[in-house]
């Protein structure tokens, strides 16, 4: 069996207790008009943190400082015929200027209830709840299963 896989990430960047998001612009493919964190695919033998930073750079002009994984999981989108291996990274704002022209989308400072309470939030996001806003040593994983777009089939948090 052909497995079609992406390796991504979304990296929440905390500053003055908001995070910054961004709204993906609706002529997206994947997640169009999607409230989620900043973030995408990882390059070839690229780690984890490194990815991150660069994502957060090229996206949003910002640096990044103390990074830590807070969740992992797969996510299965019928539409595309594509799964996805990821990682949710929090990190604190380290400096830079915030861009205006983001080619992925608009990028907003929200706080943790304006984002779960977002009407466009990603699914995943809004299920994991306070959980993944939480300042535990929590790592959350789990199983997604998207039938189009936003819309989920399934979702499944693992016991650890």
């Amino acid at each position: 069996m052909n497995r079609n896989i992406v390796v991504s990430l979304e990296c929440f960047v905390r500053k003055d207790g908001k995070y910054l998001m961004l709204e993906r612009d609706a002529g997206k493919r994947i997640m169009p008009g999607v409230l989620m964190a900043p973030g995408g695919k990882r390059e070839f033998n690229e780690g984890l943190f490194v990815c991150a930073r660069r994502e957060v750079l090229e996206e949003t002009g910002l640096r990044i400082k103390n990074l830590r994984i807070k969740a992992t999981g797969n996510a299965y989108l019928h539409d595309l015929d594509q799964e996805f291996y990821f990682h949710f990274v929090f990190a604190n704002y380290a400096g830079g200027v915030l861009t205006k022209n983001c080619p992925e989308g608009k990028l907003v400072w929200l706080t943790p209830s304006e984002i779960l309470s977002h009407e466009r939030v990603l699914a995943e996001i809004r299920l994991l709840g306070n959980r993944l806003f939480s300042t535990t040593n929590e790592v959350l994983s789990y199983t997604a299963v998207y039938t189009s777009g936003n819309t989920l089939e399934s979702f499944t948090i693992e016991a650890p």
